[in-house]
Parts: C-alpha cells; structure tokens; sequence
C-alpha cells in the first residue's frame, strides 16, 4: 500500500507514448553570408489513430478525405492495385486458386506467402479497372493512414493549401484523428549553382535510406525522419540536424490523441561554407559564356565539359568548384564533377616531374639538357611540341619541354638511352613517381570534406616506354580538385593542406560558434630549393612561356602551367584534353586553381581554352 503509488508512476511512464517531431535544419551559407540553402514552411495534414478505430471507419474517412482534397494517384503501383483488390474483393481473389492449388495448402506444400503470389499473377488489368478514381484516391489515403509509425502522427498530404486547411479546420468533427501541422523543406535560393556539392535532404516519405538504417536506429532516429542523403547535407548531419521536439501521447475522453510537450526541440546549427557565391556564379558565367562561342566551331565540336576549382593555399578552403557540361537541351552545372571526374592531364603535372628530379638528384638546379627527340627501339618518336634545343629545368617549365622530362623519368629508372635501343628500366620507378605526385595530391584523396571523392585511374601497364608517358601526364588520371591541391601545394611552399568546403558553424539564435573546422596540414614537402625551382618555372611559363598569351596581361602577376593531353573523343577521334594549373599573386599567394577541358579541340590551330578562361575568372577580383 505504501509504495502503491510508486508503482502506478512507474507503470504510467513505461507505457506512455512519445512521438518526436523533427525540427528545421541549419542553413547553409557561403563564405559571407549569403544563403545556399534554407528552409521553407509548408502545412501539412496529418493523422494520429483515435483509439478502438474500426478498419471500416478508416476507409469512410479515407473516402471522405478524397472527396474533400486534392489527392495524387501518380505513385499508385498496379502492385498496389492488386492488393486492393485482394482487400476488397477476397471472395473473387480466392477463386482465382484452382482446387489442387487448395489441396496443396491444406496439406503444406504451398505457403499463405505462395497463395498471395498465386493471386497477384492472375489478378488481370480488366479486373483492376473497376476502380474508379474515387476509390483509388481513398487507397491512397488509406495507406498513408495506416503506415507503421511507432504511434507517430503519420503524414497524410503534403504542401497543403491554405484553402484545404481552412476547410479541414472547419469540419474537423468529420475528420476524427486528422490534424494540421507545420513541416519544412529545404529551400535553394541560389538554383543549380552549387547545389550537388549542398546535398540532399530525405523526405519524410523516404525516411531513412536503407544502406544506414541500421545505424541511424541506433542513434535513436525515426524511420521517416529527414537526413541528408549526400553533400554537405551528409557531411555535416550531425550539425546541421535539429535537436527534435518530444511530446508524450494521450487520449482525451473522445478517445483523440493528443500531444504534450515534453522537450522543446531547437533549430539546427547554422553552417559557413568556404564557397564565395559571387565569385562562383561569375566562374559560371564565364564558361557558358565561352562554350556559347565555340558551339559552331568545328575545332572544337568534342568540347562539352569545363571544370574550374579554385582554393585558398594556406587554409584549404574550396572556394570555387565549377563542373559544367552542355547537353542538347541546355546547361547542367554540377560542382561534384570537380572530384568525381578524372583525366590525363598533360603538361600541368611538370612541376611535380622537376621537383622529383632535383629531389632524387637525377638532375641539378639549372642543368641543360639538349631538347631533341629520343627513339626507343620499336616506337615512334617522342618529343616536345617542337625541337627546343639546349634548355634548364626553368625553361624546361615554361616552354613544356617534354624531353627534359624523359630524361627524369630514364634517369630515375636506372636506364642507359641510346638512340633507337631498347629502354631498361626499373619497374619500381612507378612507384617512386607515384609517391612523389601523391605528396602534391595527385592520384591520392585530398581529403576534401564530402562524400564520394575519386581518386583516378592508375595505369596498370609497366613498359619502359609508359614511364615517359607517366612523367608529362599521359598514364594515370587525376580530378580537377586534385590539380587543385597539387597546384596550392607548389604556392604553399610545400605544405599540402587538407580541403575543406566548411569552415565552421554557429547557433543562430546566439550567434556562438560551436563547430570549427581548423586547417589541416596533411604532408610537408622538404625540398625548399626544388619547390623555388618549380615556382620559378611556372612564373617564367607566364611571363615568357606557354601560359603569356592570356594570363601575361593581368594586372595581378600570375604563375603557372599548361597541359595538353592525348585523348579520344566518343567517336574515337582524336581530341586532347586542355588543362591548366596556376596561382596568384605570384608574392604572397591568395589563390590556387586549375582548369580542365576534355576533348577541348581536333585541330592544332585552336590554342589552350583554359588560359582565356581562368583569366575572365580572375577579373572578378583582380581586375
């Protein structure tokens, strides 16, 4: 008797009910503020079974709801149709079963699960057309009404108007367990523009996606909760998610449930991107404007893609990411294309080449070697664009002088050159390579804060002959977020920096930072004197070189480096990639970025596309 109260309290709160109401997200912001993603509102209507409701009532409120409201069939399955028709038509179902289908069930050699499948196949389309559109929309709404959801409202119309609110609102004595709520859905202000990187956020009719269900379960989720499915919406879930509301679920005298506040959720965290929007929506620009003025020249009539990627050096962050591709019907911008697309990217590799070369000792800071073209024995030729003569490594960069980067590659192999004899070479020199490029960031993770990052193709052949290939950008393939941080590398004197497109988060009500993603520090390059080489060669590439015809023009001084390599186009003609890495100021470096153009031309006389359209990017600040 004492402790009889004790008990009933216990008992009360092991069988209460709760439901959790998932709260708005955390918008997402570029770099000053401006909105990429936030929420919109919509009303919806919802229900939460009375209690000792009859299936029968259900389906007279489902036929009066599908009187009363704007109700879609487009997502009725004929799957869903036949189970209709067993539910309403069981008698005409089970005569679909013949007798010794019946024998076989009563004597357990056919299944319920065996019978249900025997029905479905026989059920025919003339049969389905009984349904009218009334009676399909009622089943609509009657299989939202009794969707599981642990004694959870379960969402009935989605972006109801205010109109059917108002009529719901009027007649609710009619609707018995129907209610209306404020649910939300993200918002893209700013279109296309960044928005695969953003991500996407799961509806509540999706729930959680399969492949982590188990997982978020556990992490005491709900089934139909929203959650980012990929970008930073994935990424940062933990962040940007709301802290959910609880209610505890009761029933009035009616039998009506109602829901009590127990916790009040809160807002997710607000998130600053690396990203400047104005920048990248002039980047875009740009290149549908250049790709407009080439759409009727036949050079080019292969070109349908241009990446751009642009980074701050000494922290990381991802400042421009542009991936546009022309279709018949228009413009596709996605910025994932920077990191999950790969290509050979020619000549922008060079500077990772001379670095090796000067850090192995296989050459020396100025050493001249004769630009001539070399013959292994049973190939062609291999050569530079055109014979050059007596050049060092600086010119070597500047002028691209593929010559100068056998002679690393043969020397690094172990290999004796002999005109037209055969090329010896120690096959773990690809390895070597491989480790060196990978310290620049190429052909590796560059560790970039979402999901789905590529890392190329490496080539699995080992010939003497593809060791040349591999040291001018002709073997393995990289992303353009790769040559990016290869790029930022060689302006960081060194450093390779962890990218990242997050740079922190905030409360919004507050304005307290309670996330911070720092810069990360991910390898050091030791050769100080190599890197100063590289960076003077890629300087000289601009001022005297390969890259002056655009970029030697700016006001801001620039360094960097062009690359051409082989490709096919889709029909199999020959059709090279155009790519450039560079960063500016050339003293004190603000800015790192690459440029990527497959299958850019299939003619020589077009020039390197990606010098005209750096330099239109680069005028958004420097001009």
């Amino acid at each position: 008797v004492v402790e009889q109260q004790y008990y009933q309290d216990r008992l009360e709160i092991y069988t209460r009910r709760y439901q959790t109401v998932t709260t708005p997200r955390g918008e997402i912001k570029d770099r000053y503020g401006e909105i990429l993603v936030a929420n919109s509102e919509q009303l919806v209507i919802t229900y939460l079974p009375p209690l000792r409701v009859t299936d029968r009532e259900k389906w007279d409120l489902a036929y009066l709801f599908a009187e009363n409201f704007e109700v879609s069939t487009d997502n009725l399955r004929i799957r869903d149709l036949k189970d209709l028709f067993i539910m309403l038509h069981n008698d005409e179902a089970n005569q679909l079963i013949n007798d010794s289908e019946w024998v076989n069930y009563r004597s357990g050699q056919l299944s319920d699960n065996d019978i249900y499948l025997i029905k479905l196949d026989r059920i025919t389309e003339g049969m389905l057309s009984r349904f009218d559109d009334r009676t399909r929309r009622a089943f609509v709404i009657k299989q939202a009404m009794d969707l599981p959801s642990g004694g959870r409202e379960k969402i009935i119309k989605l972006n109801a108007s205010k109109e059917e609110v108002a009529y719901l609102v009027e007649h609710i004595s009619l609707y018995r367990g129907f209610n209306v709520a404020i649910n939300w859905s993200r918002d893209y202000p700013q279109g296309s523009t960044l928005r695969t990187i953003l991500g996407n956020v799961s509806t509540s009719q999706q729930g959680l996606p399969a492949e982590k269900l188990i997982s978020y379960l556990a992490l005491d989720y709900s089934r139909n909760e929203n959650v980012g499915t990929s970008g930073i919406e994935l990424k940062y879930e933990d962040v940007l998610k709301g802290a959910r509301s609880v209610f505890s679920l009761s029933y009035d005298t009616e039998g009506i449930g109602m829901l009590n506040t127990v916790i009040e959720g809160s807002k997710g965290y607000d998130v600053i991107t690396t990203f400047d929007l104005g920048w990248q929506l002039h980047a875009e620009e740009v290149i549908k404007r250049i790709m407009d003025a080439h759409i009727n020249n036949s050079y080019r009539k292969y070109m349908d893609k241009v990446y751009f990627v642009m980074t701050e050096p000494q922290t990381g962050d991802v400042i421009l990411a542009v991936g546009v591709r022309r279709t018949v019907n228009g413009y596709i911008v996605d910025s994932t294309m920077t990191y999950t697309d790969a290509m050979a990217i020619g000549s922008s590799v060079k500077g990772a080449t001379i670095y090796m070369g000067l850090t192995e000792n296989v050459i020396k800071p100025g050493e001249v070697i004769r630009d001539e073209p070399i013959k292994i024995k049973d190939t062609e030729l291999k050569k530079s664009h055109r014979n050059l003569g007596l050049i060092n490594d600086l010119v070597a960069l500047s002028m691209s002088s593929n010559v100068y980067m056998f002679h690393i590659a043969m020397r690094l192999g172990g290999a004796k050159y002999e005109y037209d004899g055969p090329l010896r070479i120690d096959l773990s020199t690809f390895n070597v390579m491989r480790n060196y490029y990978s310290q620049f960031g190429l052909g590796t993770n560059t560790m970039i804060d979402l999901p789905n990052e590529q890392t190329g193709y490496k080539g699995a052949a080992n010939l003497g002959g593809h060791l040349l290939d591999f040291a001018i950008g002709q073997y393995d393939t990289y992303t353009p977020l790769q040559m990016a941080q290869y790029v930022a590398t060689i302006a960081n004197n060194g450093v390779r920096l962890k990218l990242r497109t997050v740079k922190e988060a905030y409360q919004s009500s507050t304005g307290f930072m309670v996330y911070q993603n720092t810069p990360e520090i991910l390898s050091v390059l030791n050769n100080e004197s190599a890197i100063r080489r590289v960076q003077q060669g890629f300087r000289l590439c601009v001022t005297d070189g390969l890259c002056r015809s655009y970029l030697s023009t700016m006001r801001v001084g620039i360094a960097a480096k062009t690359g051409t390599a082989e490709a096919l186009a889709w029909d199999g003609t020959p059709s090279p990639n155009s790519t450039l890495v560079g960063y500016a100021p050339y003293v004190n470096p603000e800015v790192a970025f690459s440029c990527a153009v497959p299958n850019s031309w299939n003619d020589r006389s077009q020039t390197n596309i990606c010098q005209q359209i750096t330099a239109e990017i680069l005028k958004y600040r420097y001009e």
